[in-house]
């Protein structure tokens, strides 16, 4: 029984992967990726705390039970909820995009100019040296923020418009320069969530053709060794072994463990403070901040030596935070249907649920370990920039089709 729902999730898992890869003829679905990925950052401590490998001391073995109930209460969510069936209701509308040359032209200036600009910047601080990326980051400010935050929207609009199957030689060429400046930038500055991005890339780069299952294992097997060689060395607690740094890549068990033990001793529940706070940032574009962001506040409630932000948070901690247990039926019901129904978007080539396929692919899965104040952010700025430059390139104008 100590371990029932880790196996039950595991169930879950595998059950609705097999079923979401047969319903597609062999593509991965958003909901696939994002249910895989969610089990990885969630479990993946767990199961290293099962094989008697070494875990960060910060999380709560006292409450590994019921963190894996938490757990296993999204991922049976995700797994269960008819999604798929709602995803098919439909608005009756699409926006249509008349000239897409302007989206384009714009979307790969503000992916190269700004990057190549920040990126000699950088060097002309940094050089060679051995900083850290914390050291890094402070030499070059906050246009490393802006970037990273920037970047992948700009790039989501570009994909957007401009399908791999209508790309010259030439534009391809131009286009995997400009994506490998940023990922060199990244990688310099010490930064690995842009690996993240090759799965949008993936989807866009296969979106008309069907590609066999080993090939989806073998790149995703050899994904995730990228992403835990780039890890290697971040935690000095760990000794950074294979499997150790494999299974350890996700904070979520240290936070949602944290939060359940102090729901347990006393702490009130917030009631939807931090969704209503995040709504409302996202609707005055960050220029209102109710409340402070959750990674923050929860680095301060932990230790007031750790630096702000230093754990980053979880999805599920911030349901918890806010209704209890049962707040995570109901986020991660709203996920499936948002990942459903943007990817009938995709399928059937309508602009706005093609762009959103591409924003939840990289922002959903990132904000697994964090909150729904990066998703509010991200969303509205994707927006603006999508339709602000599609309104400069058709003059102000809107069309649609029914």
């Amino acid at each position: 029984m100590e371990h029932l729902f880790f196996y039950l999730s595991i169930g879950l898992l595998i059950s609705r992967l097999i079923w979401e890869v047969s319903r597609t003829g062999g593509k991965l679905s958003p909901l696939a990726i994002y249910l895989f990925c969610y089990f990885y950052f969630c479990f993946g401590p767990y199961m290293a705390n099962m094989l008697d490998i070494t875990i960060y001391s910060g999380i709560k073995t006292a409450y590994l039970y019921q963190s894996s109930f938490a757990f296993f209460l999204a991922i049976a969510t995700l797994s269960l909820f008819p999604s798929n069936l709602i995803g098919r209701i439909e608005l009756g509308f699409t926006v249509v995009i008349k000239d897409p040359v302007f989206l384009r032209q714009i979307a790969l200036f503000f992916m190269s100019v700004p990057v190549l600009l920040l990126f000699l910047f950088a060097f002309s601080r940094i050089g060679i040296s051995g900083l850290d990326k914390v050291q890094r980051i402070q030499s070059v400010g906050i246009g490393h923020y802006v970037i990273l935050t920037l970047w992948p929207l700009f790039l989501f609009c570009f994909l957007t418009v401009m399908p791999k199957v209508s790309m010259e030689t030439r534009m391809l060429t131009k286009f995997g320069a400009v994506v490998l400046l940023y990922f060199t930038y990244c990688y310099y500055m010490g930064e690995r969530d842009f690996a993240l991005l090759f799965v949008p890339l993936y989807f866009w780069f296969y979106k008309d053709k069907a590609i066999a299952l080993w090939k989806m294992l073998l790149g995703g097997s050899l994904g995730a060794l990228a992403f835990t060689l780039m890890s290697a060395g971040r935690s000095t607690e760990m000794d950074s072994g294979g499997l150790e740094s494999f299974l350890n890549q996700g904070s979520n068990l240290m936070v949602t463990s944290n939060i359940i033990s102090w729901l347990d001793n006393g702490m009130l529940i917030q009631l939807g403070e931090s969704y209503f706070s995040g709504f409302i940032n996202m609707l005055s574009l960050g220029a209102i901040k109710l409340t402070t962001p959750l990674s923050i506040w929860f680095s301060r409630q932990y230790s007031s030596a750790a630096n702000d932000g230093a754990y980053g948070f979880s999805i599920e901690g911030e349901a918890l935070l806010n209704f209890g247990f049962a707040g995570i039926p109901v986020l991660f019901a709203f996920i499936a249907v948002f990942l459903a129904w943007n990817y009938q978007g995709f399928l059937k080539n309508r602009p706005f649920g093609t762009l959103m396929t591409y924003f939840t692919l990289f922002y959903f899965v990132y904000a697994i370990r964090g909150e729904s104040l990066i998703l509010f952010k991200a969303f509205i700025y994707c927006v603006v920039i999508f339709f602000g430059s599609l309104l400069i390139s058709q003059r102000g104008r809107m069309y649609f089709r029914v």
